[in-house]
């Protein structure tokens, strides 16, 4: 197993990541809120997620029941945390993500391959069990409760 503590590594945040942070406001939120100040883990997504955010909104504000201005002020601070990612710097890896991912995550492996390419400590950070069971030996999938012992230092993953 390899050992991990945060600093120098980059997760790669999915979808359903960002909208747990949004509609629970628990322990997914509070990773981002600590991250925003240890800045332990440098946040990617890629760009598409933007338009997901958008598309979803609706349904974020009815399932958080929080007002329209406290999802608003919610999805700046996690927008100001990420760095989106234009599909045109991992384009190349696109076909071989759609090879060993599952459908709708494909972007997001594709990004991690680039930076895996570069030799860079990487992790998606998603709670999907079949895309870590696919990723496994290849990229790290950490689920919110490893990512959140790796920030508090209780995890040797």
């Amino acid at each position: 197993m390899k050992s991990y503590q945060g600093n120098g590594m980059i997760l790669i945040v999915d979808a359903n990541i960002f909208f747990s942070a949004l509609i629970s406001k628990g322990k997914t939120f509070r990773i981002f809120a600590i991250n925003s100040i240890t800045e332990a883990f440098e946040l990617l997504a890629p760009e598409f997620l933007i338009d997901e955010i958008e598309e979803h909104k609706k349904e974020i504000l009815s399932k958080s029941k929080l007002s329209s201005s406290e999802i608003e002020k919610a999805l700046k601070l996690l927008q100001r945390e990420i760095k989106f990612i234009y599909p045109s710097a991992f384009s190349e890896f696109l076909e071989e993500a759609k090879k060993i991912s599952p459908p709708d995550d494909f972007p997001y492996v594709a990004l991690a391959l680039k930076i895996k390419s570069l030799r860079l400590k990487v992790a998606i950070w998603s709670n999907d069990k079949e895309l870590k069971e696919v990723l496994k030996n290849k990229i790290d999938v950490f689920t919110t409760s490893e990512v959140f012992e790796i920030l508090h230092g209780k995890n040797n993953i």
